[in-house]
């Protein structure tokens, strides 16, 4: 179960729609989380929160993060300043802070690397080889 938030209702509803076209036994919600109580309301219970918002915009404040007993990973793929979860530096990489284990953007960048290189060599392997996402996660397996 997968919820989408977004300030922008159609926002979240258009990835949500994406989704479901890959992945058609998932469910997924779009929300909209404009003010604290709403971002409350969409996380709770939330064990993953992965922020991947506009760059220079700050999603999440610290201390809200901390209410959320839920929570176990926090990701935060914004690098410019301020980042999009207050308090997660761009190279934390399984940082534990307050019970949640704590990526930021380069702390993930480098996983990210390996799988886009592995990706690449066995593109080099066949002209014709295209790869799908399910693909790409299994070549990311081998780097858990």
């Amino acid at each position: 179960a997968v919820r989408v938030g977004s300030r922008q209702l159609d926002k979240s509803q258009a990835v949500c729609e994406t989704l479901r076209q890959h992945h058609a036994g998932g469910q997924f919600t779009p929300i909209v989380a404009k003010s604290p109580a709403e971002l409350d309301e969409a996380l709770a219970g939330a064990s993953i929160v992965i922020a991947a918002g506009a760059p220079g915009v700050q999603l999440l404040a610290a201390e809200q993060r901390r209410k959320q007993s839920s929570l176990r990973v926090a990701i935060d793929l914004n690098a410019v300043p301020p980042l999009g979860l207050e308090g997660i530096e761009v190279t934390d990489k399984a940082k534990e802070q307050d019970g949640v284990f704590c990526y930021g953007a380069l702390g993930v960048g480098g996983t990210k690397m390996k799988i886009h290189r592995a990706a690449l060599k066995k593109l080099f392997t066949d002209n014709k080889l295209v790869l799908d996402a399910e693909e790409i996660f299994a070549l990311g397996q081998e780097f858990r």
